[in-house]
């Protein structure tokens, strides 16, 4: 038996894909960019909305800690919670290490002792995760808590996999192409750059929600994800180039996402 019902699939997809463009049309047209937290939200308001479609269509009976568990906020163990805010320091760092090495003067600590660098970065990487937790959250209870394991009930958890990360990467288009949302690079090159991108993070962090049984490594990632990327190596790189080889658009991040996306699926071949 399915623990969401269609019924409430389909009014989660239809409500987040009309309240997304009414909140991206205010970003885009209006400016406001205080929308930005409400739009990051918007999945996981209306991922409770479903559920409760959900309980009230089967008509069942259930108590705050069952309902609250269907949305994901299980306790996980703690090796996907720091496998979440490593991962992305990987696939990040790495890219911004290359482009560091080769445009040394793009980088806002060339020459600078490393000592100096960990000391004025770390509490960066470290606090801004919780930070960013708070609208990262968001976004997970709807793509990670509800849609995901939604889906495994109806098309098995590769295709959901895939599925959830592409709906996860349309989401964002708006934004992309009308928006100025990762600006840098021709928008020739930046949607199908930020697509292989996103594509592969998608999958990493659908794989360590299935593993851990929780939304929380998810929203750990994608807490991390943001801000190692837009709070911390973004700010401290420039040239007109940087975005071909890093952060969301980088040819160099498409690569080690890709590469660590790969190995996980061969890894948990057999137990997703």
């Amino acid at each position: 038996m399915k623990t969401w019902t269609d019924k409430s699939l389909i009014i989660f997809i239809v409500t987040v894909i009309i309240l997304s463009i009414i909140a991206e049309l205010g970003i885009i047209l209006k400016g406001l960019d205080i929308l930005y937290p409400l739009l990051m939200w918007i999945p996981g308001l209306m991922a409770v909305v479903a559920n409760v479609v959900s309980v009230v269509e089967k008509k069942e009976k259930i108590g705050i800690k069952s309902f609250v568990n269907r949305l994901g906020f299980k306790i996980a163990k703690i090796r996907y919670i720091l496998l979440a805010v490593f991962i992305p320091l990987i696939y990040l760092l790495i890219p911004y290490l290359v482009y560091w090495n080769r445009y040394p003067n793009d980088f806002a600590y060339s020459g600078v002792p490393i000592h100096i660098i960990l000391s004025d970065i770390t509490p960066a990487l470290i606090i801004g995760i919780f930070l960013s937790l708070i609208t990262a959250l968001g976004e997970e209870l709807g793509w990670r808590g509800y849609m995901l394991p939604a889906l495994i009930e109806r098309v098995g958890k590769k295709k959901s996999l895939l599925i959830t990360s592409l709906f996860w990467v349309a989401w964002h288009l708006p934004l992309l192409i009308w928006g100025g949302y990762m600006d840098g690079a021709l928008l020739w090159y930046k949607v199908p750059a930020f697509i292989l991108c996103i594509i592969p993070i998608g999958i990493i962090i659908g794989i360590l929600t299935i593993k851990s049984n929780s939304v929380w490594p998810a929203a750990f990632l994608h807490a991390a994800h943001n801000n190692y990327d837009q709070g911390i190596f973004g700010l401290i790189t420039r040239g007109e180039n940087m975005m071909y080889y890093v952060s969301e658009t980088g040819l160099l991040t498409i690569i080690c996402a890709w590469i660590i996306a790969i190995g996980m699926l061969l890894y948990y071949k057999k137990k997703i």
